[in-house]
């Protein structure tokens, strides 16, 4: 008779967890509607969610969070988007790392870091991992100052000079810097992005 009770149990927690398991497949392959931009996701599918008001939210994309974060109560209330489509969002598509002052497309970027409700950009990961490490470090910088990426000297961004390579700008402070970078764009993007050695900003 024990011996029947603890097939009995055995099968009974076998059961349960199946059950449990089932549920919790049924809720992540439910269908909801990303609030920002109307389009039917699953929620295993999110590329976000955010918690506001005791609530979960699902979102399509990551400028879809980001809008959502700074209005909530604008797309709560249903009239966040009227005729609009989405990849139409009403959100900057480019944004500048803070670590490096590089601009990156936010669909682009190698990876993002949520501080303070606010999503920042990164062109690469060992970007983000100092931003994690040290926040108000790179936050307490000057906007409108950026590191030539061959010398590492800070300039003021108006009156740097500025080069394209694989659909990101790099900032020079002299002809000079801007030549040596256009030779081997690549040694300096080793030496500047994947070693700590930017300049303190």
């Amino acid at each position: 008779m024990t011996k029947q009770l603890k097939t009995l149990s055995v099968l009974v927690a076998f059961l349960f967890v199946f059950v449990l398991f089932a549920a919790n497949q049924l809720q992540a392959d439910e269908t909801i509607k990303c609030p920002v931009s109307g389009k039917e996701i699953k929620k295993s599918d999110a590329k976000g969610t955010y918690e506001y008001d005791g609530k979960t939210y699902y979102f399509c994309c990551e400028n879809c969070k980001e809008a959502f974060v700074k209005e909530p109560e604008k797309y709560i209330s249903g009239k966040s988007h009227e005729g609009h489509k989405h990849g139409e969002h009403m959100v900057e598509d480019t944004a500048v790392d803070p670590v490096c002052r590089m601009k990156v497309k936010k669909t682009d970027a190698a990876a993002t870091y949520e501080y303070n409700n606010k999503i920042y950009y990164f062109c690469m990961e060992e970007c983000k991992e100092k931003f994690v490490k040290n926040p108000e470090k790179y936050l307490m910088a000057d906007e409108e100052m950026v590191a030539c990426i061959v010398t590492g000297e800070k300039v003021k961004k108006s009156e740097a000079l500025t080069y394209k390579y694989k659909e990101k700008t790099y900032y020079f402070c002299c002809a000079g810097c801007k030549d040596k970078f256009i030779k081997d764009p690549e040694k300096y993007i080793e030496k500047f992005c994947k070693k700590d050695v930017w300049p303190v900003f």
